[in-house]
């Protein structure tokens, strides 16, 4: 799970112990006490200076942002030898627009992210997802929200699952989520109560006037959910979600597998193997102590699982991965698989934001037994020139430490520059 480290904690503390002169001196280079109230980390922290605005409409705001920049790829397969290297250039745009109302909320947002690579054009993908949601307020504890969203995604090239499985070109797929939550709070005791229905399907991938059959992995899930929380103080709460899960699978006899993950409040990791049952039912349940804000078990539910499939760069309000990733071996696929994850982030300046991070994935595949250990790490820069624009610059190295019967080890450089202008 990754771990953030606020950066301001040491000098938060050495200010307590200033004069008052050196502490209003502080205070007057922009730091302000909101600025290192508990629970705020040098990404969530509010740059008064350098946030965008956004444009007012009536009672809504909007919010959007165009970027883009070029980039090398030095392994684009994930391969030991023969290794294709590419240069490509990447563009992204996200926009929202939000109620500004003191009761209730609806809003819709939309993404795009897409590569296109200068002589490689067969591993150019396009992914974009658009949704809305609705909010009714009960009172100031009680809500109720509802939630939809479609989503055109892909799996990378260099996943173990995608080159196990034979297949040399991203894997595109569509997905449609339904979501209905509510939370209420008695006290310090909170309570959310959530469902989710998602479906996945795979689109056919053509090499060399081949179908590789990925559609036979479609599959839906639906997800519902109880969940409390306990605030022992201002920031710190004990959260413990209840889960179950419903996954729906083609009528074949063909073996297979699906993985788990439990966003948020933790992850448990299972298998089984398809069979001519069209359903399997799961019940999951995790607890974690943390230090957030109160509406952290609202979003504990929608947390997004560490996925080394992804690519490791700065894609800032238009990333998003969803949920659940499918296996798309064609043989007998089971595997526990462990994730983990360490970060830190830096405000060099009030306009430069440094941050670091390394992920481990490993996997024990079972018919064929096979296992992988995949790791990441990622190192990068932004710096905010106003409120509008911004520069951000990648470097994210991915390795394959070990790898047993017929996967191979590997190493990947990738390396991003992108310019980003917002409202």
């Amino acid at each position: 799970m990754v771990s953030r480290i606020p950066a301001w904690i040491a000098g938060a503390v050495f200010l307590g112990g200033l004069p008052l002169s050196e502490a209003a001196a502080q205070a007057d280079s922009g730091i302000s006490r909101q600025d290192v109230e508990r629970g705020v980390t040098v990404t969530s922290r509010q740059r008064r200076d350098y946030n965008p605005l956004g444009v007012r409409l009536g009672g809504f705001t909007l919010n959007g942002q165009i970027d883009g920049g070029p980039g090398y790829d030095s392994n684009l397969e994930g391969t030991k030898t023969n290794k294709k290297s590419d240069g490509f250039m990447d563009e992204a745009a996200a926009v929202t627009l939000d109620s500004d109302w003191t009761r209730h909320g609806v809003g819709i947002s939309g993404n795009m992210d897409s590569r296109q690579y200068f002589t490689n054009n067969g591993y150019n993908w396009v992914d974009w997802d658009l949704g809305g949601y609705g909010r009714y307020d009960f009172d100031a504890r009680t809500n109720t929200e509802a939630r939809y969203r479609h989503y055109r995604d892909h799996l990378d090239v260099y996943s173990v699952d995608v080159q196990s499985a034979g297949i040399t070109r991203p894997v595109p797929y569509d997905s449609d989520e339904f979501q209905v939550s509510g939370t209420t709070q008695f006290g310090r005791v909170g309570l959310l109560g959530t469902g989710m229905h998602r479906t996945y399907r795979f689109q056919d991938v053509v090499i060399g006037g081949v179908p590789n059959r990925v559609s036979l992995n479609d599959f839906d899930t639906t997800i519902g959910a109880l969940g409390t929380s306990y605030a022992f103080s201002q920031g710190r709460y004990a959260n413990v979600i209840f889960r179950v899960q419903d996954i729906n699978l083609p009528e074949t006899g063909i073996a297979g597998s699906r993985q788990l993950h439990l966003g948020g409040a933790g992850r448990l990791h299972l298998r089984f193997r398809r069979s001519l049952a069209r359903a399997h039912r799961l019940w999951l349940a995790g607890a974690r102590l943390q230090g957030s804000r109160s509406e952290e078990l609202c979003r504990a539910c929608r947390g997004r699982p560490i996925d080394l499939g992804a690519d490791p760069v700065d894609h800032g309000p238009a990333e998003r991965r969803p949920d659940h990733r499918e296996s798309i071996r064609v043989d007998a696929v089971s595997f526990y698989r462990t994730l983990g994850a360490v970060g830190v982030d830096h405000e060099l300046k009030r306009n430069i934001i440094l941050s670091a991070d390394f992920r481990a994935d490993y996997r024990e595949y079972q018919s064929p037994n096979q296992t992988a250990f995949d790791g990441v790490f990622t190192a990068t820069a932004r710096y905010l020139i106003n409120r509008n624009l911004s520069v951000v610059g990648t470097y994210a190295y991915s390795r394959r430490f070990e790898a047993t019967n017929g996967l191979s080890e590997f190493d990947r450089n990738l390396f991003q520059v992108r310019l980003r202008v917002a409202l």
